[in-house]
């Protein structure tokens, strides 16, 4: 008989540590399962310290190498090829040694006789995924799991390279304009004034200003730096402590146009989360616990807590989502007719399907009117400074005549 150590979720959504002593891993794992727990770590008590330090020390896979592990892994299950098989097959078609040393290490713990979804935990694979996996383990639809995780990873694949998309542009344009007018102030400024002084005359008001501006940072340009270098680590080392990214985010929705985009962002991330994992068969309150925890926003994951709780004591996961107001109404709808008609979890993804449009064209707008207003700041950034070294050279072509 052997010790195991477990980290599961019961059918109310309450996370459970324990110990079980079975002969293998599968019997403990069945055993659970028979006690209504969605197993989330499964390990040998006098392996647990040796593994979890592998576990850090091991790499892990991209997430466009978990996306095209994912569809091999379907591809080959669903041609009949032995899960152990295709996993050495996947192994062999990695581009690197990093990504191949992974899979590797998943196809040698699955040999061992431990579950695809331990071997994935132990390599930090998303929660979801090893969910998933764990659902389609339990009722033989591992290629069809395979195929909706990589599906999802694609969105949100597809999803981020639009994010960067809208905001490479414009931070190429405003990188670019202060480029040139800390040359401008640094540089030009001086070489204009100092050969204007030796003429005589009175310099503009606004070219004493910009004068005035390009001495200091001249002068304190390091400590500018140095300045806004601790300001960067300072913010890195307060988001650490989730008071403070509570309060970030409260700040952030109170942004009008931003504010849409980011709750529709994450209502399309929750509800194809809990979609994914109730058509897998995981229990709705362990399920809302999981999808909770791929939600971005610390006030709107609170609230999701919240509609858990509720959904435990008997209300509609519809009435639930009203809390705190984050979930759109138009999704709160269409959840409540997912419940009503028995199909929730087909719902729960066409409202992410939904959401992910809506977020899609929000980008496309936000984008089509910070471009001509960046455009315009570094416009009047540049005319003005442009301005104040052709104000003095018009003044000494009068003293020359």
């Amino acid at each position: 008989m052997s010790l195991f150590a477990y980290e599961a979720i019961d059918a109310h959504g309450k996370r459970k540590k324990g110990q079980v002593d079975f002969d293998s891993e599968r019997a403990a794992r069945k055993y659970l399962r028979s006690q209504g727990l969605v197993v989330r770590k499964l390990e040998l008590v006098e392996q647990l310290h040796k593994l979890s330090s592998a576990s850090k020390a091991s790499a892990r896979l991209k997430p466009a190498e978990t996306v095209n592990f994912l569809q091999q892994l379907s591809t080959l299950i669903a041609s009949g090829m032995p899960l152990v098989d295709a996993l050495a097959s996947i192994a062999e078609g990695m581009e690197n040694a990093r990504s191949q040393q992974v899979v590797s290490s998943v196809r040698q713990q699955v040999l061992e006789g431990r579950a695809l979804a331990d071997a994935l935990r132990t390599h930090n694979f998303d929660d979801v995924i090893c969910n998933m996996v764990d659902a389609g383990e339990e009722t033989g639809q591992l290629n069809a799991v395979a195929t909706r995780l990589a599906e999802l990873l694609e969105r949100r694949q597809a999803l981020s390279q639009e994010l960067l998309s809208a905001t490479l542009y414009p931070s190429i344009i405003l990188t670019f304009g202060i480029v040139v007018m800390l040359f401008l102030l640094a540089v030009v400024v001086p070489q204009i004034v100092s050969v204007f002084e030796r003429n005589g005359g009175d310099l503009p008001a606004l070219t004493v200003f910009v004068i005035a501006t390009s001495e200091f940072i001249r002068s304190h340009g390091l400590m500018l730096i140095l300045l806004f270098s601790a300001s960067v680590f300072a913010y890195i080392m307060a988001m650490k402590r989730e008071a403070m990214r509570y309060k970030r985010d409260e700040l952030l929705l109170k942004i009008p146009a931003l504010s849409s985009l980011l709750l529709k962002t994450n209502t399309s991330r929750y509800t194809r989360t809990l979609g994914m994992l109730l058509e897998g068969g995981v229990p709705a309150l362990a399920a809302m616990k999981i999808a909770q925890e791929s939600v971005s926003l610390l006030p709107m994951r609170e609230a999701l807590g919240q509609a858990r709780e509720m959904l435990r004591e008997g209300a509609s996961l519809a009435d639930g989502l009203k809390t705190g107001g984050f979930v759109p109404l138009l999704a709160l709808r269409m959840i409540a007719v997912g419940e009503q008609s028995g199909a929730l979890a087909t719902m729960l993804i066409r409202v992410a399907d939904t959401y992910d449009k809506e977020a899609s064209r929000n980008i496309k707008r936000l984008l089509t009117i910070m471009e001509p207003l960046l455009v315009m700041g570094m416009a009047i950034g540049v005319g003005t400074l442009a301005m104040a070294i052709l104000l003095p050279i018009v003044e000494m072509n009068q003293l020359v005549n």
